[in-house]
């Protein structure tokens, strides 16, 4: 028994509390067992630093996971953007131009936007010249599938289609907005070399991205590593996303009916 249910049972026996001496027998004697509480387990220094170790990695994995979820995030670029500024080396004058200011002197409207979908680079652009009845051009990019797509992680637009692709669609693209009753085959012949020119230049060169926030920056480079074209673009939502596409149709329309035009005309 327990001490507490010995000294009830002395008390009840005797009538009395049990003096000092007899407390000491009776624990002498086993008659009752004290209730010793188990002592802790001490955790050894050893288990200490294991588990302090892991627990700052745990901490550090915790935050390199939430920078690594906020870098993809920040360079997603899918939507619409709109070029509002370009500028291009020119090896001639061996200096940077700003193509939209050029274009706005020789009176030439010029519109480009991209259209990005699951990281799918889709380009429109066309320009129109006022100083020529409204001559209107659709530019090539515009009629071949997506050539990039973005390359998130390294803030790239990765080429995404290869030259007998590009080639395949640059010949129909050639062939609806290029051959007339004027062209020959041997013009549409050194049109599609220039054009495979073209692709093998772009696939030597790269082209990088800079998304903030609602601004892309994108950066043209060259088989050398030099950059030769910088873009800004700004990204549109809702009615001007549906403006922007409108006059992309219209302007198609436009240069179809020209055509269409100089064909029928007689020699």
């Amino acid at each position: 028994m327990n001490q507490n249910e010995w000294l009830n049972q002395f008390r009840s026996v005797n009538g009395r509390e049990p003096n000092q001496e007899e407390l000491q027998a009776a624990f002498q004697r086993g008659e009752f067992s004290q209730t010793v509480p188990t002592a802790k387990r001490k955790m050894k220094t050893s288990t200490i630093v294991i588990i302090s170790v892991i627990s700052v990695l745990a901490a550090l994995l915790l935050i390199a996971g939430g920078g690594t979820v906020y870098y993809y995030v920040s360079g997603n670029a899918d939507g619409v953007w709109e070029n509002t500024y370009s500028y291009y080396y020119s090896s001639k004058k061996h200096r940077w131009v700003s193509a939209t200011r050029e274009n706005k002197q020789n009176n030439f409207e010029d519109e480009t936007f991209l259209d990005i979908k699951k990281n799918s680079v889709k380009t429109y652009s066309y320009y129109v010249a006022k100083n020529s009845e409204d001559f209107t051009s659709t530019s090539s990019y515009s009629h071949i599938r997506s050539m990039y797509k973005t390359n998130i992680w390294q803030r790239k637009f990765d080429l995404s289609i290869t030259q007998a692709e590009y080639m395949k669609d640059i010949r129909k693209y050639i062939n609806n907005f290029f051959k007339t009753q004027y062209t020959s085959d041997q013009d549409l012949k050194e049109l599609q070399d220039n054009y495979k020119k073209t692709y093998k230049e772009i696939k030597k060169g790269k082209v990088t991205y800079q998304r903030k926030g609602k601004q892309l920056i994108v950066k043209t480079y060259n088989k050398k590593g030099r950059l030769i074209e910088q873009d800004v673009y700004i990204k549109r939502t809702g009615k001007a996303v549906t403006k922007l596409y409108h006059n992309y149709r219209k302007a198609e329309k436009a240069e179809r009916a020209r055509l269409d035009k100089l064909n029928a005309m007689s020699y």
